[in-house]
């Protein structure tokens, strides 16, 4: 046998042992590449994977420090900003960006809202367990602690627009026809505008939001001017009038109910942008406290920004907001612990996406109410990857006014996770959203409903109950399927489709830092390498756990105990694609071999 290398280490939580189960949607060929079952009129299970910092296709780059500051005794406030402003003031390098503020050990008492207003500029701290750096928002009023964001966002180019001309354009296409005469080159900038008409509003039955049961002197009737859709997107490909896009359409256009048009657009936005390895917290004087730090860090008129490493307590809306104007956003390892707030609407929205483009990784919270959310006409792709949300107080979800595209993939709740017709709660929020995917997701509850026409919502692989029966209303339920146990041969389908969007055959050199396992031993350290024909494993010595090894059908091919150092011999193995998983706790986890 053919002696193959592969490397690689990850932090995995344990698991039981689960029956293999497959998806009809979304498969594995003989090949290892995915396969999508189309419907009738083309429509599959969308590319998710355009997502994140420089669009998943570069690490987060570690920027030089250029800008030193240590804590002052009482505000720090005015230290802070001008370090801020000094370094806006740099040159950006010829990677774009001006340089890293470099934040000592310390305490950091800040008093109202530090503005980054130029790209190219990185705050880091120095650690976040306490003894590292801890910023304090002191303000008693409502605020935002770090606010990235550009003075100017963008603006369509209208002498570019030329109307999209299929008869059909369905949903996870990556490519549509236009009009003669246009301009479009590889490489552009432009917007998919999805335009609805009033045919839309009544099939979806939003006309009628202010005659229904609940509803009051607010309550608003969807209209459709209100419901215009910009995609961002990225020429990749120019055919005569075929126009080919670096992620999918995410709602499909049907001249029936939608019309569209594809425009350039002029980007004033500001570019590369970040926040890493610290502490954050706000001062309250109740558990109901609402007049003191409420977003620990926003984006706006922002492009290719992260914020990774972060601890965030005590904040009464979210620890990262990503707001409608920004895009190419990365939140990972990030914590929103225990919010001070009135438990109500507008309130514990933990890591919450407005904008587009954005991945949301690794992230843990507690005592949140929307914990991983998307808001209104919300443009997808947007992915939620192997996150998990404890003493939930409401659901994750797309939480009103027509999110489409967005993937919640490997979230592990102790609540609810819900797509469904809000009706009149708020003023009319309506359908939530549209071909959102859940996919080897963990709840005690799903609601899980289908907007009318050829629209789909999914739950694949998920452990939990699933009902069509809302807050509000009876919709039809969605496509269901592998209720109860995880789809093995994709543990996760971002990773899956970034993978093979990325042509990557072999794994990185990690992935999936930082997760909390639900047992009593904190994690589970499992570097594997193939070099001998066996499997090397290292692991925690203080328990002893059982890997199983599973082929791409789901079948179990082998098992080993571990503790400590082990082997497992892997050369009796035909070649192919295996995934290894642990028999420790509740959650599922998988490694791709």
């Amino acid at each position: 046998m053919k002696k193959i290398k592969l490397m690689f280490l990850c932090w995995i939580a344990s698991l039981p042992i689960l029956c293999a189960q497959t998806s009809t949607l979304v498969s594995l060929g003989s090949n290892g590449k995915l396969v999508y079952a189309a419907d009738s009129k083309g429509n599959i299970v969308p590319d998710f994977s355009g997502v994140g910092y420089m669009n998943s296709e570069s690490v987060i780059p570690t920027i030089a420090v250029v800008k030193t500051v240590s804590p002052l005794s009482g505000d720090n406030l005015t230290n802070i900003q001008a370090a801020v402003d000094e370094v806006s003031a740099l040159i950006p390098d010829a990677n774009g960006f001006r340089g890293a503020i470099l934040f000592k050990s310390g305490t950091y008492k800040v008093s109202n809202t530090i503005n980054i207003t130029k790209g190219g500029i990185v705050l880091r701290g120095e650690g976040t367990d306490g003894t590292g750096t801890n910023f304090i928002a002191t303000q008693t009023a409502q605020h935002t602690l770090f606010n990235f964001a550009g003075a100017s966002g963008t603006s369509v180019s209208s002498s570019t627009t030329k109307a999209i001309t299929n008869a059909y354009v369905p949903v996870g296409a990556k490519q549509v026809t236009v009009a003669t005469g246009h301009n479009f080159m590889v490489g552009d900038l432009v917007f998919i505008h999805r335009v609805p008409n009033q045919a839309w509003i009544s099939l979806l039955k939003m006309d009628i939001l202010s005659t229904l049961a609940g509803a009051d002197a607010a309550t608003v009737n969807w209209t459709p001017s209100a419901y215009d859709v910009y995609y961002e997107r990225k020429v990749t490909a120019v055919s005569g009038n075929l126009i080919s896009f670096d992620a999918p359409v995410m709602d499909m256009i049907d001249p029936i109910y939608a019309t569209g048009e594809v425009s350039k657009f002029n980007n004033y936005r500001i570019d590369k942008c970040g926040i890493e390895n610290m502490r954050i917290s706000s001062t309250y004087v109740s558990e109901t406290d609402e007049s003191h730090g409420w977003e620990a860090v926003t984006f706006e008129n922002l492009t290719n920004g992260w914020a990774r490493n972060l601890e965030v307590y005590y904040f009464g809306y979210s620890a990262v907001h990503v707001k409608s104007h920004a895009s190419f956003i990365t939140v990972e390892n990030c914590k929103m612990l225990d919010a001070k707030s009135t438990v109500d609407g507008g309130r514990r929205y933990s890591f919450n996406v407005d904008g587009q483009r954005t991945l949301v990784q690794n992230c843990i919270t507690r005592n949140g109410r929307h914990d991983y959310v998307d808001g209104s006409q919300t443009a997808g792709p947007n992915v939620f990857y192997n996150c998990t949300a404890t003493k939930q107080l409401n659901d994750i979800g797309p939480h009103h006014r027509w999110s489409t595209g967005i993937l919640f993939d490997q979230i592990i709740g102790d609540g609810r996770i819900d797509v469904q017709n809000r009706t009149t709660s708020g003023t009319g929020h309506g359908w939530s959203g549209a071909q959102i995917m859940f996919w080897n997701c963990e709840g005690a509850r799903m609601v899980l409903q289908d907007p009318q026409g050829d629209h789909k919502n999914w739950a694949i692989g998920f452990i939990g109950t699933i009902s069509n029966v809302g807050d509000m209303t009876t919709e039809p339920i969605g496509i269901v399927e592998s209720k109860g146990t995880h789809i093995i041969a994709i543990p996760s389908l971002f990773k899956a489709q970034l993978n093979e969007r990325l042509n990557i055959t072999t794994l990185p050199t990690y992935i999936d830092a930082n997760i909390d396992t639900k047992t009593k031993n904190n994690s589970l350290i499992l570097k594997a390498s193939l070099v001998r024909e066996v499997v090397d494993v290292i692991c925690n010595k203080s328990f002893q756990t059982t890997l199983y090894v599973f082929n791409s059908a789901g079948q179990k091919v082998l098992s080993a105990k571990a503790k400590g150092e082990q082997q497992i011999n892997v050369s009796t193995l035909p070649a192919g694609v295996y995934l290894i998983k642990t028999s420790e706790g509740d959650s599922a986890k998988f490694i791709k071999l």
